[in-house]
Formats: structure tokens, sequence, C-alpha cells
């Protein structure tokens, strides 16, 4: 381990101190003296990171500043030396700050002791690209066991920086004065350069021959790229801002000096014009534009360049696959005309690789269109599925060319044309309901794919009626064939009263139970649920049925599990998954879902682990991003509610942060020393013994009597239950009505028994797995329509977490975390969903100081989550090594 060569930054919030620190000389800077000191750091070491003080100069926020902000002064550093990533981050920063400090962007708040102000960052959004893109050095220092992360960190100098102005540096405490501190700030941000430029590289229409392609240099600004201005413009400026329509540019000199260095490293042509005074563009030979419209563009891209290539009446020659129904054949394309093999040869003779042919100019490869020659005329066979997918895909890996493009013709064309998105008019026949606009278009999508034989993923979010949707599709098709409904058990008779409700024509037969009889009539509606579809696989795999619905469709998520080979054994002319969370992790459980409704459409799981699984989830890799969207979104419909239900009323969210008492802090302390001190082990013991592990100290966080397994006493012993009950009891004094949710059977029971003695309310119900169907409906009639109902609703996570409409409550209190946010929306939409009149407010209770509120932190550090960032529950948390895991579990010292 070793310090960087170059100066880095850091912000000290106890201090308030920006910390120089590194092999290089501060002095550099033009620095005023900072105090010595030491920083508290993580550095890399090896293959991982480790703790380590490191001896840094520590200058007062205000002196720091006006350095910070004059970046990249050349009279302030003496010589160009370049300072690290950390410092030009902070930079940035600095120049975010004191520019929305002058807008007047500051908040009061009162710390209990004295006024302090603070910025309103989220009014904008560069806070957050800043954060994303900020270098570990300048954040990493050591905070409660962890690093600082980059949000926290920013967050903390912005509101040091809009409080040492609105005070005045060391002025006294009063009321902020907007022109005093605009006279102070705005000489710090003329100084500097608030916004860069980007360089942007544009290629022209060449002479008639061909010997000089244009290309010129031109400067957008970072944050509005369609603001641009010719280099010209851009060196005339020199280092004076230029003010443009939509944004503006700052020392416009030095970004065009700093972009075409850069291009030059990336695409070496661009060299020769830096010989030149003041460069505006430079003419590419024949060779070098070839080169760059197949290599340059998108290795310039990658660099953060920006090239645009108009129109410049240049097609590329390529393989292409054409196919029909289940065969395909290879030709050779320019442009959307297949190409004769004489026609091919002539290219091929010219020998070089951007050339004129018959008039126009062309680029190809002319030992790629050799081994094109040799293929043309050859065909292969795929499946429907596959070719279907390659089509949809518009491309398909080959061992000769390796991605190839692909078109169709003739049947496998029209299906395709038929899968886009259409203006059909859905069957309503038999249905006793209004549907909303949104459902009709949700029938009709469903009514095209049974028709097609194809199966469909019905993925509107929860509460946006994708039962109703599915009901309308059931009693709209022939009756030749029986229909099968597959659904959690805790919905098996909602999903047998909505039939009976919106479809009264629709024979419902419910196959469940220990005296499940096997009534599969043509036309009916047979009802069973996950565990039946395990248990009697034989059964029910050997009737032919019209239409097989999966109801909360992630249940088959894992693809090597019994419920997902079951699901595909299922033979039936039509397919429909439903659920609100295609994706909850990761990608495999797309894979998974698909698969059973249109197998073989995404390949071999390996196949499509390697094409889309790792390049997407490790890499984020955009064109492998595109590919699988297009093939998948014929068959997806999702739809949000913030998008067609428009009227639905708001979803207010919020972490409550709780304390532990005396008696939880010591149980929580214990448990931990006792786990971490003995050994965790590895393998499959280590994940058992992690997983008792976060399994205690939950309990804990909940309440000791859980942990302990006692029956009580109750009050004063749990931080979180007392701030529940507290809150609980605002509900009930307003006349409102609250679900609780709770992971835990005996803590729901806890919590039932307590709520209703504390609140005075007699009874307070918990519905969980162990309530049986009858219960489970009057538990919920109760709650939705009887004035003489307790008002509080205690809920089970597992069992009513989906399938369920309580939208009689107007608030939501997850009393401990599933850890996994797809899981907890299922949930919290069981009162935010259509019939829902008021607005929904969802409290979410985390102790303070323990692995609650880590875990939270990350949690929502990582909700954007579309397709893969941790595992499903808590079995992610078992892959942390022991450090990690002591950083994640060890109680604050603040809580000690």
């Amino acid at each position: 381990m070793s310090l960087p060569e170059s100066l880095q930054a850091t912000f000290v919030p106890e201090s308030g101190a920006v910390a120089f620190w590194g092999r290089a000389d501060p002095a550099g800077l033009g620095l005023p003296p900072g105090a010595a000191t030491t920083l508290a750091t993580a550095l890399p070491s090896g293959d991982g990171v480790a703790d380590a003080d490191v001896p840094a100069t520590a200058v007062p926020l205000g002196e720091a500043l006006g350095v910070l902000a004059a970046f990249p002064s050349p009279d302030r550093w003496p010589g160009w030396q370049r300072p690290g990533d950390s410092v030009l981050a902070w930079s940035v920063a600095a120049k975010l700050a004191l520019e929305q400090v002058c807008a007047g962007m500051l908040v009061p708040v009162h710390d209990g002791s004295r006024l302090r102000w603070r910025l309103a960052r989220s009014r904008d959004g560069r806070w957050n690209a800043l954060a994303e893109s900020f270098p570990p050095a300048g954040h990493a220092l050591r905070r409660d066991g962890g690093i600082w992360s980059a949000p926290d960190l920013l967050a903390a100098f912005a509101d040091s920086v809009a409080d040492l102005c609105a005070r005045g540096g060391d002025g006294p405490e009063s009321e902020l004065d907007p022109d005093a501190l605009a006279e102070w700030a705005s000489p710090l941000l003329d100084s500097g350069t608030p916004m860069g430029g980007r360089l942007c590289l544009r290629l022209g229409v060449p002479d008639r021959d061909g010997q000089a392609w244009p290309l010129t240099f031109h400067l957008q600004v970072a944050d509005a790229p369609e603001v641009s201005v010719p280099a010209e413009r851009a060196w005339a400026a020199g280092s004076a801002t230029l003010q443009l329509p939509g944004g503006a540019l700052a020392d416009p000199q030095d970004s065009l000096v700093r972009g075409l260095a850069h291009a030059a490293e990336v695409f070496p042509p661009v060299d020769a014009a830096l010989s030149q005074r003041s460069p505006t563009g430079m003419d590419l030979d024949t060779d070098q534009a070839a080169a760059l419209l197949a290599d340059g563009v998108p290795a310039l891209r990658r660099a953060g360049i920006a090239v645009e290539v108009p129109d410049v009446g240049v097609r590329r020659v390529r393989a292409r696959l054409r196919a029909d129904g289940d065969t395909f054949r290879w030709e050779a394309a320019l442009g959307d005309s297949a190409l004769e093999p004489g026609e091919l040869d002539e290219i091929i003779a010219l020998g070089r690789p951007l050339a004129r042919w018959r008039g126009e100019w062309i680029r190809a490869d002319a030992r790629e269109l050799r081994r094109v020659r040799d293929l043309l005329g050859r065909t292969g066979e795929l499946t429907g599925p596959e070719a279907l997918a390659v089509v949809l895909e518009g491309h398909r890996s080959t061992g000769e060319l390796g991605e190839v493009e692909v078109s169709a013709e003739g049947r496998l064309r029209e299906l395709v044309d038929r899968l886009a998105p259409g203006s059909a008019q859905p069957r309503l026949d038999g249905i006793d309901a209004t549907l909303r606009h949104y459902q009709e278009r949700g029938v009709a999508w469903l009514q095209l794919m049974a028709d097609l034989g194809l199966g469909a993923v019905l993925a509107d979010d929860m509460g946006l009626g994708k039962t109703l949707q599915t009901i309308a599709l059931l009693a709209g098709r022939g009756g030749d064939r029986p229909h099968l409904v597959v659904c959690p058990t805790s919905v098996v008779g909602n999903w047998q009263r909505e039939l009976a409700r919106f479809a009264p024509d629709l024979p419902v037969h419910g196959y469940h139970g220990p005296g499940r009889r096997p009534v599969f009539e043509p036309g009916s509606v047979v009802v069973t649920s996950y565990a039946l579809l395990r248990l009697d696989a034989d059964r029910l795999a050997g009737t032919e049925w019209d239409v097989v619905v999966l109801d909360e469709a992630q249940q088959i998520k894992n693809q090597a599990g019994l419920t997902a080979r079951s699901a595909a054994r299922l033979r039936a002319r039509a397919r429909v998954a439903l659920t609100g969370t295609p994706v909850e992790n990761r990608l495999s459980e797309l894979w998974s879902i698909m698969n059973f409704a249109n197998p073989a459409l995404l390949g071999p799981f390996a196949r499509f682990k390697e094409r889309f699984a790792i390049p997407i989830e490790r890499w984020r890799d955009p064109e492998a991003t595109a590919r699988l969207r297009a093939v998948v979104a014929p068959f997806l419909l999702r739809r949000l509610k913030d998008e067609v239900a428009t009227d639905l009323p708001e979803k207010v969210e919020s972490v409550v942060s709780c304390a532990l008492t005396g008696e939880q802090a010591r149980l929580y302390r214990r448990t931990v020393e006792r786990a971490l001190d003995s050994g965790l082990g590895d393998g499959i013991a280590r994940r058992g013994r992690v997983l008792k592990l976060l399994t205690e100290l939950k309990q804990i966080c909940n309440h000791p009597a859980q942990f302990l397994r006692e029956p009580g006493p109750l009050p004063e012993r749990s931080g979180k239950l007392a701030r529940a009950t507290e809150m609980l009891a605002e509900v009930v004094a307003a006349g409102d009505r609250a679900l609780v949710f709770t992971q835990y059977r005996v803590m729901g029971e806890l919590l039932a028994r307590h709520l209703a003695e504390e609140l005075g309310l007699g009874r307070v119900p918990f519905l969980h797995g162990g309530v049986d169907a009858a219960g489970r409906r009057r538990l919920v009639d109760e709650f939705q329509t009887s004035d003489r109902a307790a008002p509080l609703l205690v809920v089970s996570l597992k069992a009513g977490g989906t399938g369920l409409n309580l939208t009689r409550a107007t608030h939501v209190l997850h009393y401990d975390r599933w850890w996994n946010p797809a899981v907890e929306d299922q949930a919290t939409d069981r009162a935010h969903r259509i019939g829902q009149t008021r607005a929904v407010l969802v409290h979410k209770l985390v102790t303070h100081g323990t692995l609650e509120e880590r875990i939270t932190d990350l949690l929502e550090r990582k909700r954007e989550l579309a397709d893969a960032v941790v595992g499903s529950g808590e079995s992610w948390l078992t892959e942390l090594d022991d450090d990690a895991l002591r950083a994640l579990v060890e109680l604050a010292d603040e809580e000690a």
C-alpha cells in the first residue's frame, strides 16, 4: 500500500476543512499554509482496500474554496502540474455549490443549538451526476466502520459551503444577506471555469475524388450538447466565458486544447492538426476516413468525445441473414438491397476500404467480403421461436463473421409486423365490468398474442388490474378446452371471487384442498396453487389447456427450481404470465418467466447468460440491453401507475429512524461479538451462520421479546415498538386506517396484542399464512367495509404481500424490512392501487446505528435496479467477507 503520486483532496466534515494529501506538494496549488493532520482513509491494498492513516494538510474551507473554484487558472497552478482526479472533482463541487449559493438556493435549519444554512441540492441533478462519477480518493474517509459515500460527503460539503457563505465566513449568525453573499462568492466563480466544454468532431462530405474528407472541430456545452460553437469562435474567445443561447462555455481555449490532445490519443490522425496554431479542422485522406468510420467513431465516443457523421453519402457493404419461416440464407447487402455475386466480386476487386462504386461511396472490408462470398446462398434452419427471436433482435452471432444483421421476409415478416403496436379493439364478450382505456389496450394485446399462439407477460404495475384484463381474455375464448390459473395459495379464493364477479357466465372450479377433484371441463376455468402445480404436476401436465395463466409469476423466477420446471411442462395454446416485477433482482428471473411464456425464444439459459445477463448485469452494456429489449418487448407489456393511472393519488414514502433501548444495544453487541469472534467458517456452513446472525440482529431490533422467545413484557423494551405505537396512535386518533407489515409471525402476534392493549382497540387482527381462505376473506372484507372493524391490520409480508385489495388503508407501516425493494413495493401496493382515493403514506422503520440503517442506505442508492443489483431476500449478504460483514453489522459507536 502506498500513497498516490498525484495530489488528492478530501473534505473532512468534522473539522470543516479540505484535506490535501498524496505524495505531491500541496504548495504547487498555491494553497495558503494549512495545519498538518492525519487523515483516516481507506486505500487500495492488493485485491481490496485497507484502513490507512495518511499525513495531510488541512486548509480551512473558506480558503480552500478560492483555490478549488479558480481551477484551472495557470497563474494559480504554476507549471500546470496536474493534480489528482479527486482535486478536479472537488473543484466541480465547489463551483456548483457557489453557483447555487449565489442563486439563493439555501434553506435554514435549526440543529437544536443554533441556526444553520444548507443547500437545496435536490433542485439540480448535477449533484447526482457528480456523485456517480466521484473518484474514490475524494470520499474514502472512514466513518462508522465503513467509509463516507460520495453523495453523503458531497451533501455535507455543500451544506458547509452554504452555511459559511450565508454567515459571511466568521461573521455573526444573522439573517441571509443576498447582496453581500453574491459579492463574496461571485469573484471566485468568475475566476474559474463553472462548466467546461466538450470537443465534437464533425465529418463532412468529401470532394469528388475522395482525397479530402473534411473533419471540423467544435466545442459543445457539457450540460447542453445541443449548444455548440465552431473552433474558430472558441479560439477567439481565449479564456473568456462564451455566453450562448441555452448555455455558456467557460475557458473554451483550454477545453479545446485538452479535447484535441485526448482525441489524438484515441484517433492518431488528429495529432497532425495539433502542430497548427489554433486548429479548426483538418482533411482526412480516404484511408483515414475509412478508419474513422470503422473503428474511430465508437472509440472516440467511449472516450467522451462527441463525433457527428452527417449524411456523407457512404453506405456499408455487409453480410446479412435473410430469414423466412424456419430457414435462413446468407446474402450480401448494400443498404436495404441484396447484392448479386457478380456485384460483390466487383466491390472486392476495388481493394479499398472506402471507394467509389457505380457513382456512390461505399465502405467495405475486402477480407470480410471474401468470406461472405463463400457463404452466399447457403441455408440453415432455426426453430420457430429462434427464428422469431433473431429477427426481433436484428442480429445473430455466427462463427464465421461474428454478429450479423438479420432481416425477415414471407410469413415471418408478416408475423413480426403483426406484433408491432396497433390499435386493435378488444373483444369484451362475457365481461361484466367497465374497463379503463389502458385496460382495453391490454386485453386487445393479450387476445392478439393468444390468437397468434404466442405467450405473453403482462407486467403492469401493482394495482392496475392485471386480473381483470386476464379474465377478459379467458371470457372471450372458445370452449373446446379448459383454462388453468395458477396462483399463490393466499389468492386462490380471490381469483374465484373475481371470476364470478366479472365473468358470471364462465364456469369456475377450484382445484385445491385435500378433497380436490379434477373437474377440468371444456370452457371452464380451473384455479389452483403453485403448491399443487408441483404436487400434481403429472395430472396438470397431462391435460390439454387452452390458456394457462401464472399469477405472481415471480414464483417461477428460479429457472432451476421445481416450480419453474413444473410450469414448463404444462401444455396450452397460449400462456400468460402476470407479474408486477418481471425482474426483481437478476435477469435470470426474466429468462425463467419468458421461457414459460415462449419456450426457446431466449435460447438455452447458458447462451442467454453469456449473451445478455453477464454483459448487462456486470458492464451495463447498452448494445446488449438494446438487443434484449428488442426481443422481449413484443411479448412483455408493462405500464406504470404514473403513466396510465394518472388519477391515482400520491404515494409518500419515508424512512423512520428509531433508537435502540439499552437492553437492545446490549443484546445486539453481544450477539455480534459472539458470532464474529467464534468465526463464521466457509462454504454452506458460513452462509447458514451469517443468515442466522442477520436474523437474530433483526429480531433484536424488532423487540428483545422476539429474540428471547418471551411472551413479554413488551412496553419500554424496544425503541421501534415505541415509535410504531406512537405513529399508529396518531393514525387511529385521526380516524384513518393502517396496514402493519412484518416478515415474522411471532412479531406479528406480539404487535397485534400490544397495539390492541395500548390503543384500546379490543382486538387487532393478524393476517398470516396460517389463516385459512375463509378467514382471509373475512379479515379483508371487515377491514375494507366495516366501520366497526379495527382500524389496524397486521399482515405477514409473505402471506399478504400480493393479491389483496386493502384500499381502505391510507397508511402502510413496514415494521421490519425485507431488504428487497420490489417485495416491499408489492406489499405497499395492497393499499396504493386502483380504488384508492387518498394519498398513501408509507413508513419504513429502521433502527439507528445498526445493520438495518446501513442496508437501507445501500438499497436506496441501488433502487434503480431494473436488472441486477443484490440477490433476493438476505442471501446476497452471505457473500460478504468477514471485514465487510463486521462493518455492516457492528453497532455504531454512539449506540454502544
